[in-house]
């Protein structure tokens, strides 16, 4: 008479539990997996000091020839300052629009502020006769993280084509992005949004 092998009490009860689980895991629903969050969209208070442009209208615009145009409502100038919040993301590619009071009619362009101007580096101070010699520059900010921001402008009544115009650049040379745009005698304008090379 033949008798079936005797299996060691440890294997019965690792089987027994095996089965156990297996059954218990088959019955449970399973858990739907967690959305994620919506990502956080931090801002950027950006003050800018303008001394002598009192009155001068400000816009904050942001193309990066891939995401929808960025435009800041136009805020005025008061006390040598102006404050506004953006978010933080589109201040990569600003550029600063400057409409001064002393431009009574209508303009074929706006002025924009020279962020950096050629031959210049990062923390390069440049006067008002060194911005009216230079024919290169960029009105594309670097941007920031930042949850608030100074920074510093000027503003100057000069001719441009023979009209009342305006030049508007950072006395101390920001971190930039490109292009490089043709400036007449340091004035940069445009009559559309200026696109920068915030991925190059």
């Amino acid at each position: 008479m033949s008798r079936n092998p005797v299996r060691p009490l440890a294997g019965v009860l690792i089987s027994t539990l095996m089965i156990l689980m297996t059954s218990l895991l088959g019955a449970t629903p399973a858990r739907a997996v967690p959305e994620r969050a919506p990502a956080i969209e931090l801002d950027t208070d950006l003050t800018l000091k303008i001394a002598r442009c009192e009155g001068c209208v400000v816009s904050l615009l942001s193309y990066d020839g891939a995401n929808a145009i960025y435009e800041s409502l136009p805020e005025t100038v008061t006390s040598g300052s102006v404050t506004i919040t953006l978010p933080s993301a589109r201040t990569a590619g600003m550029s600063v629009r400057i409409r001064p009071p002393w431009l009574t009619t209508s303009v074929p362009a706006d002025t924009h502020v020279v962020w950096r101007y050629a031959g210049k580096a990062i923390g390069d101070t440049v006067g008002f006769k060194e911005a009216r010699g230079k024919s290169r520059a960029t009105g594309c900010w670097a941007g920031t993280i930042n949850e608030a921001v100074t920074l510093t402008i000027k503003v100057r009544q000069v001719q441009y084509r023979g009209r009342p115009g305006a030049i508007a650049w950072a006395p101390v040379t920001e971190s930039y992005l490109t292009p490089m745009e043709r400036v007449r005698n340091g004035v940069l304008v445009s009559d559309d949004v200026i696109s920068c090379n915030v991925y190059r």
